[in-house]
């Protein structure tokens, strides 16, 4: 084994002596300053124990050391943990504080990026694109502060027990031991739920590191602790526990939906045992969310029989969670139910695909029956949503311009509520999905009519980059470039577009946009579709003669 120094010294090594460099010309080519060529050599033998980025990185990009190559040679050095403290060292020293590195992503260079996402023990950071690493840092950024909240309240639970001590003393001096029963008693009920509050925060730091198998093993040891005091604890516990694992697991990745489904399938077992539908109802829900999760993140049967679970989870749910007794929360397992039928539809074939599908919808116009714009605007819009997404689907599987129309007025219904200003995420992805079913009805229709649903998905999808701008969302903003693009192209192919050459040549403009974030190291798929249509496009381009 060997020290980064040495390994990277070796790299550079090799790069310069393929390329045929002397130490002269590439200290002259990369500084324009002989005087490096001294620091080359001592790179190139090892000598540089702690090697700087200001200084190794411009020679590595000269030489077209990538930095994914950097990355894995940091990662199998024996200093790999003293290279990433003195980089962080140097990275707080630059910014004044890890607050303010987490604060200012978007100012950060792409070694910084990666420094920052191995502290946080984000697995192969130097594999990740910039704009996962952003969105990975931001989620870490949050979690960071929330555990600095948590560690900064520990002295509250302290102060408690020591005003109870205080008073079983004076209980004692006065000689009332009933009341120095009821206060111990107090005292023991407190000092569990300030272990299992320093658990909680043992395992936040856990999970800020990736560290998902200590922090389960800490939750359940503070759930069990309660058992003796509370027999339904332990299951209210799970309940609380198992949503760090879901939202870990959202965020994250990993193993967090697969604990999250342990802890809330015995929290089902415990609520059951003892006679708790309220809470039962609860974990059986948040169950089907977890396990429609993990389906959709998982692939081939394994995928579709977890979201057959969390198909069979919503259903139980809603056994307990009827609509007379409790009408929100029965709605909004209904919305979840059809989206775990969408998902489910997804994996299967023929009619038994179509047939989810139609549960789903089914589904959705139940919920809508309670989640109606006058009482539930937000849940209204979600649903309206989420229905036109399931609607959008079906048209394009029967090929069926009513469904179709209809997946644009749901859309549309969304989008009363979902307003930029107040809901500029939300807003963002309505007029994504908008701007797909229009162009998908103006590629299907001839004439005028259907030249103007293409006009309008253009500018639907223009309206989402006002949200989804690049250095926030760097994919959201690729995504849409793209079907930008296409939509532009299907412009040019309508049957009533006499000059496509301004067509063509946006569509060439936006799909080489979204090729600035779509790399084929980090985003094959994307990258490999994106650079077939900027090839037809430029095809066609040059059939017209056109540069």
């Amino acid at each position: 084994m060997a020290s980064f120094g040495e390994l990277l010294g070796a790299e550079i090594l090799e790069a310069r002596e393929a390329q045929r460099l002397t130490q002269l010309a590439l200290a002259q080519e990369v500084f324009d300053d002989e005087n490096y060529v001294r620091r080359i050599g001592d790179y190139e033998t090892g000598k540089v124990a702690r090697p700087q980025a200001k200084v190794y990185r411009p020679i590595c990009d000269f030489l077209g050391i990538t930095s994914k190559t950097i990355g894995a040679l940091k990662a199998q050095a024996t200093d790999a943990k003293s290279v990433t403290d003195d980089e962080l060292l140097t990275l707080r020293t630059e910014k004044g504080s890890l607050e303010q590195a987490l604060s200012d992503l978007q100012t950060l260079t792409r070694a910084q990026l990666e420094t920052l996402a191995s502290r946080f023990e984000l697995d192969k950071p130097y594999e990740a694109s910039d704009g996962a690493l952003i969105e990975f840092l931001t989620n870490t950024a949050q979690d960071y502060r929330a555990l600095r909240a948590e560690v900064d309240a520990i002295d509250e639970g302290v102060k408690a027990l020591s005003n109870l001590k205080t008073s079983a003393m004076a209980a004692f001096d006065s000689g009332d031991l009933d009341e120095v029963e009821t206060l111990l008693s107090r005292v023991q009920e407190i000092a569990k739920d300030e272990a299992a509050k320093a658990a909680e925060i043992r395992a936040d730091a856990a999970l800020l590191r990736q560290r998902v198998d200590f922090a389960r093993a800490l939750l359940l040891d503070a759930a069990d602790s309660f058992a003796i005091v509370d027999p339904l604890e332990p299951a209210r516990r799970r309940l609380k526990y198992g949503a760090k694992f879901y939202y870990q697991g959202l965020r994250y990745g990993g193993d967090g939906l697969r604990i999250a489904v342990e802890f809330w399938e015995k929290c089902a077992h415990i609520a059951g045992r003892e006679g708790s539908e309220i809470l039962r109802g609860k974990a059986l829900s948040n169950l089907g969310s977890a396990l429609r999760n993990q389906g959709t993140r998982t692939d081939g049967p394994k995928g579709a029989a977890l979201l057959e679970q969390a198909v069979s989870a919503y259903r139980s749910a809603l056994e307990v969670r009827t609509r007379e007794k409790h009408p929100e929360q029965w709605a909004m397992t209904q919305n979840n139910l059809a989206s775990a039928l969408r998902n489910q539809s997804s994996r299967a074939e023929g009619p038994e695909s179509m047939a989810l599908l139609e549960q789903a919808v089914s589904a959705y116009r139940a919920a809508l029956e309670v989640r109606t714009i006058e009482k539930h605007p937000v849940q209204w819009a979600m649903t309206q949503n989420n229905f036109g997404v399931t609607l959008e689907v079906q048209a394009t599987r029967m090929e069926d311009a009513t469904r179709l129309a209809q997946a644009v007025m749901a859309f549309r219904a969304a989008l009363e509520v979902y307003t930029r200003d107040v809901h500029p995420v939300d807003w963002a992805g309505a007029q994504s999905n908008l701007a797909n079913s229009l162009a998908t009805q103006g590629i299907r229709t001839d004439g005028p009519e259907g030249a103007a649903l293409l006009a309008q998905a253009v500018t639907a999808y223009r309206a989402t980059l006002e949200v989804r701008v690049r250095d926030v969302h760097p994919v959201y903003w690729a995504e849409t470039q793209y079907n930008l693009a296409s939509t532009e192209d299907a412009q040019a192919e309508h049957d009533t577009c006499t000059d496509p050459l301004p067509h063509l040549r946006a569509a060439l403009d936006h799909v080489t946009a979204a090729l600035e974030v779509y790399d084929p190291e980090h985003m094959p798929y994307d990258f490999g579709t994106a650079t077939k249509l900027k090839t037809r496009l430029k095809e066609k381009l040059a059939a017209l003669n056109t540069p």
